[in-house]
């Protein structure tokens, strides 16, 4: 097709033959193939001059698109295969979603504009079910289940908050030591997110406790709006850019611990995109003094 356009453009062999830095009895060969490809003469040529048939002026157009068509096709698969272009699904686990994937997302697209991202909230054991099956590439999570055939990176450690209404007697200390939760129903039933449930869990027991079990997870609470003064639960800072209405949110004095949210992707996954992603969220926080 493009000897084709280049000959119908020129109207002469050895002008169309120059164009495409080529000799010309390949090119007149090429011509006279793809007219018994198409079973129709495409030049009139004479001595003196070379002229368009009418199947020639017929196939002009439709060649001229082929090739703008196939030059978008290719230009597409290589900005894919650079991570510039496609789709890049994510999950995160609720608390990543008030600060952390924004920050995220954002380092992100300043890097790739144009790879669209796909964000679903989900529980830990839901993240690692999607990244085996390929329904999501990345997921951002707080203490995520260890499994062999993961790649993991750490990328923001936050200090350790209570969350807890505002008519509770500690509301008004500027830092709680953790002991002083002690007969507090701090913890979620553990099977929603079993490694962040253990860590907290020694977290209290390093404090001098074992920590009490509540029967609702203080997440449901907080966006059912039914936080109330019996609600006390244990997050990263970052929730406290949107508390519920009514509670407040005090550093953990002691112990010192922070919480680590990383990036979790399929070991096996050689994605540009996800490549891309994992760059810039490694050093999205350490812009902000919060190195991973």
């Amino acid at each position: 097709m493009r000897y084709f356009i280049a000959v119908a453009e020129e109207l002469n062999f050895s002008r169309a033959a120059q164009r495409l830095r080529m000799a010309q009895p390949p090119l007149s060969v090429a011509i006279r193939q793809l007219e018994q490809e198409i079973g129709a003469s495409l030049f009139v040529r004479t001595s003196r001059e070379v002229k368009l048939t009418e199947a020639g002026e017929a196939l002009l157009d439709g060649a001229r698109r082929t090739l703008a068509e196939a030059a978008v096709a290719v230009n597409a698969a290589q900005r894919v295969a650079a991570g510039e272009l496609g789709i890049l699904r994510i999950a995160y686990n609720w608390s990543a979603g008030f600060e952390t994937l924004p920050t995220l997302g954002q380092a992100f697209k300043r890097r790739q504009p144009d790879v669209e991202l796909v964000a679903e909230e989900m529980r830990p054991k839901q993240m690692t079910v999607a990244l085996r099956s390929g329904m999501i590439d990345v997921a951002v999570a707080l203490y995520p289940e260890i499994v062999d055939d993961f790649s993991y990176d750490p990328v923001r450690s936050e200090q350790i908050v209570v969350v807890l209404a505002s008519g509770h007697p500690l509301s008004g200390e500027e830092a709680i030591q953790l002991d002083a939760l002690a007969d507090e129903p701090l913890l979620f039933p553990r099977e929603l997110a079993p490694r962040l449930h253990d860590f907290y869990v020694e977290l209290c027991r390093v404090a001098g406790f074992e920590p009490r079990e509540s029967g609702e997870s203080a997440r449901t609470r907080w966006m059912l709006g039914t936080w109330d003064v019996t609600t006390v639960a244990l997050f990263p800072r970052s929730v406290a850019v949107n508390l519920p209405r009514g509670a407040v949110a005090v550093p953990i004095s002691e112990p010192s611990d922070r919480l680590e949210t990383l990036l979790v992707w399929r070991s096996d996954d050689r994605s540009a995109a996800l490549a891309e992603f994992v760059a810039a969220a490694t050093s999205a926080f350490a812009a902000v003094g919060q190195p991973s």
